[in-house]
């Protein structure tokens, strides 16, 4: 599939409404999604949301960002799902917006900006980051505004003098940008390689590399400072923890055992990106990469610009972290930022479709129908009566009925209910307890099996002031085995109690419920693995 656009598309109004539209239908269904309680906060998510019960400089595995996010909406919208989604619903927005306006007002390529957002507007992993709280959210935004900061920085148009702006912006997105996430360091070097690559052609403006240099030096050093302040007073257990992350962790380290976990990662990488939009990012490689190998030298060309840019911010991301699964444990969201470029390839690739001679109106619209309608079943797909093994949003289903489950245990099982907390050797589990249970108590994750630290371990534990308290412990799935250390912790510990949680009427999910009575103070503690 040949892919062919002219350097700079004819501006008509009619694209920015229609942009608009496409924009404001995406909110709409993201909104009612989260606010008609389709879905129960993610693990993550309820984590993120008692952080901003205790601020701090920064938290144990990212930096303070979502914190703040949540923090205003919640302010807003009280202590609910929809305060705590409602950043995200609000950032995807603002991530498709600068797409189109990056597009069609840095690269003034008005016509394909339309295709690009409705890339975007239908990617499954950007629609997933739109309703739920994540890190990679934020990131993205400010990933992609920094992206086309990049591309007004080395525009080096003669007619068009760079000014000093998109310096300033991209400095102010890599402040921001790092405290949402780590990851937003490789966008500096990225942009590196793309700068050295312009100046072997001869393409860049005067004065680049010093104030290149100076808003991404001052930008990271001003979203760091934060982090390393919070991390020098706690261990360095931030910095401890991604790089066991990136050295690899979980699973064998054989590479013929690497082979099924490198299969999923790319089934799962394909399927964010939903399997027609990858063949339309392969479709549009090919070009794009051969344009930018030769590319011309000392004289501006806006098309090879694009096309390196996209190519860079792309493939070697999004490549090396998914063939990083042929040698360890990696997380499908960890490629998150390139897949605003991957919008700006699949769309490079759509449009030369769109407008082949020998295309008909009949097949556009069936191909835009077919794509917008697959596109809505991420937010049907809760309401799909699928089985167990199939269903991938089950896991997300049945906290808040969980929540009612403890609160009457609690209030069916002790003598006073007041003097009970909640506790689980799962983070994810303590906080959704934290938020579900009725008052939205302090929780408390205990260190009683082998596992990695997390941020309650750097949190006060249960102290005298509750010695002879009792608490309701809750356990991942339907587990007979006994903790051992529940019986040093308190003097009274039941038999499992197994409960199975519902969800507007469907399954939920399973889990183990023991009763404790008698704190004895004693609160395990491990030097752990990060």
């Amino acid at each position: 599939m040949p892919v062919m656009t002219t350097p700079r598309d004819t501006y008509s109004p009619r694209l920015d409404v229609l942009a608009f539209f496409i924009i404001l239908a995406s909110f709409l269904v993201r909104y009612w999604f989260v606010a008609s309680g389709q879905l129960n906060l993610v693990q993550d998510e309820a984590q993120y949301w008692d952080w901003i019960r205790r601020p701090q400089l920064s938290y144990y595995s990212k930096g303070p960002l979502i914190a703040w996010i949540i923090s205003l909406w919640t302010w807003v919208f009280g202590n609910t799902e929809l305060g705590v989604r409602f950043g995200s619903i609000l950032g995807m927005t603002g991530i498709q917006a600068a797409l189109y306006v990056g597009v069609s007002r840095v690269w003034r390529e008005h016509r394909l900006a339309v295709f690009v957002l409705f890339a975007a507007a239908t990617m499954p992993l950007l629609n997933g980051l739109g309703i739920l709280a994540t890190t990679d959210c934020p990131l993205i935004f400010f990933w992609t505004v920094a992206f086309f900061a990049l591309a007004a920085a080395t525009r080096h148009d003669p007619d068009r003098p760079v000014s000093n702006l998109p310096f300033i912006i991209l400095g102010l997105c890599m402040a921001v940008g790092i405290l949402a996430k780590y990851m937003m360091l490789t966008f500096l070097a990225v942009a590196l390689i793309y700068a050295v690559i312009l100046q072997f052609r001869g393409q860049l403006p005067k004065r680049f590399w010093a104030r290149f240099l100076i808003a991404g030096v001052i930008g990271s050093a001003a979203g760091l400072a934060p982090i390393v302040i919070w991390n020098m007073d706690n261990g360095w257990v931030a910095y401890k923890h991604v790089a066991k992350l990136t050295s690899g962790v979980g699973g064998s380290d054989w590479l013929p055992d690497r082979i099924g976990p490198f299969f999923e990662m790319l089934g799962a990488q394909i399927g964010l990106l939903a399997p027609w939009w990858f063949w339309f990012i392969l479709a549009a490689t090919p070009a794009a990469v051969r344009k930018a190998w030769v590319g011309p030298v000392g004289r501006f060309d806006a098309g090879y610009r694009r096309d390196l840019l996209s190519v860079l911010f792309f493939w070697p991301l999004w490549g090396i972290i998914t063939f990083k699964a042929l040698f360890s444990k990696v997380e499908a969201n960890w490629t998150a930022a390139a897949f605003g470029t991957a919008a700006i390839l699949a769309g490079l690739a759509f449009k030369a479709w769109w407008d082949a001679p020998a295309r008909k109106t009949r097949g556009r619209a069936i191909m835009a129908g077919v794509t917008a309608i697959l596109a809505l079943t991420i937010f049907v797909s809760p309401l799909l009566p699928l089985p167990d093994s199939m269903n991938i949003t089950l896991r997300l289903k049945g906290w808040a009925d969980l929540g009612r489950k403890v609160d009457d245990v609690i209030n069916t099982e002790f003598d006073d209910p007041s003097r009970v907390f909640a506790m689980s050797d799962n983070y994810g589990f303590t906080s959704e307890l934290a938020f579900y249970l009725k008052g939205q108590p302090f929780t408390f994750c205990t260190w009683s099996e082998d596992r990695r630290m997390n941020q309650y371990d750097l949190w006060p534990a249960p102290g005298k002031d509750k010695l002879g308290w009792g608490a309701v412990m809750v356990r991942k799935r339907f587990r007979k085995s006994p903790v051992p250390e529940l019986n040093k912790m308190f003097e009274y510990v039941s038999e499992p109690i197994f409960y199975s949680s519902s969800f507007k009427g469907g399954k939920g999910r399973k889990f183990t419920i023991i009763v404790c009575k008698g704190f004895t103070g004693y609160w395990p503690r491990h030097s752990g693995r990060f």
